[in-house]
């Protein structure tokens, strides 16, 4: 018997730390290691693998890289043929500019300042950028033309409308936010090919991007229908798409996978 408890209490401390002893032993049974917990949600995805509907373009805007680094850092050249299911490396940390720009031979002879450019033209591009095949036994063509751009426009405003949400880097913003009217025909901004038109980018619904140079690229998103197929050359102020009812338009322009903002260049 324990010496100043009661004979109840004395009865109930052995069975009090045999319970402990039981629960925490339990606690350490049901315990995962460290070693076996999945990594945390904020991880950074290094490897992309390729469905349907997909381009080489859309995949490095998807997650903002510069197209050139990424064939690069995976072994393809012109014209961009990927295939459905290929794995992709997205980590381009060790593709220099200047390795980039190796991808295609015409990059210095064909690439514009990133400054607006001297005066209007419809002048566009004369070939086309395939899309994901269905099937890993297609190749490339070996007498793909050389794609030539134009180098005397200007940017145009996509549509006429009012900006009702600005470029915004800090609060992830990477375009403008354009209020039209319902059905509004979309443009062509500048001269160029289209490189991706689909639904397949979270969170841009139904989306056209352009090729303009090897430098800038641009987009236009959330249409209620896309007139425009990849591969397509367009003319600057083409129509490209109509908006649905809500008549808002998404627009980016990006600079070596990089976005900037559209205001500076739309004058």
């Amino acid at each position: 018997m324990i010496i100043g408890l009661t004979p109840t209490v004395s009865l109930l401390a052995p069975l009090l730390v045999l319970t402990t002893v039981v629960g925490l032993a339990g606690c350490s049974v049901n315990s995962a290691p460290v070693s076996s917990r999945s990594e945390p949600p904020s991880s950074k995805i290094m490897v992309h693998q390729v469905e349907p509907g997909e381009t080489l373009y859309s995949i490095a805007w998807r997650y903002d890289l510069d197209f050139r680094k990424l064939a690069r850092a995976n072994g393809i050249r012109e014209p961009f043929v990927i295939n459905r299911g290929q794995l992709l490396s997205l980590d381009v940390s060790k593709i220099s500019n200047s390795a980039a720009k190796s991808v295609d031979k015409q990059a210095k002879k064909t690439a514009i300042q990133a400054s607006k450019p001297r005066s209007t033209s419809n002048s566009s591009v004369t070939t086309a950028a395939p899309k994901v095949t269905n099937s890993p036994q297609n190749k490339p063509k070996s007498a793909a033309k050389a794609i030539v751009y134009s180098t005397d426009w200007q940017w145009q405003w996509p549509l006429k409308g009012k900006v009702i949400k600005a470029y915004s880097p800090s609060e992830l913003h990477k375009g403008i936010k354009i209020k039209s009217v319902s059905r509004s025909a979309v443009r062509a901004a500048a001269p160029g090919i289209v490189v991706y038109a689909g639904e397949g980018l979270r969170g841009y619904g139904k989306l056209v991007i352009i090729k303009h140079s090897e430098l800038l690229l641009s987009a236009y998103a959330h249409n209620d229908q896309i007139m425009v197929k990849e591969g397509q050359t367009v003319k600057q102020m083409e129509i490209i798409s109509r908006l649905g009812s809500n008549g808002t338009m998404y627009f980016e322009i990006r600079k070596d996978g990089n976005p900037v903002n559209p205001e500076t260049y739309l004058k």
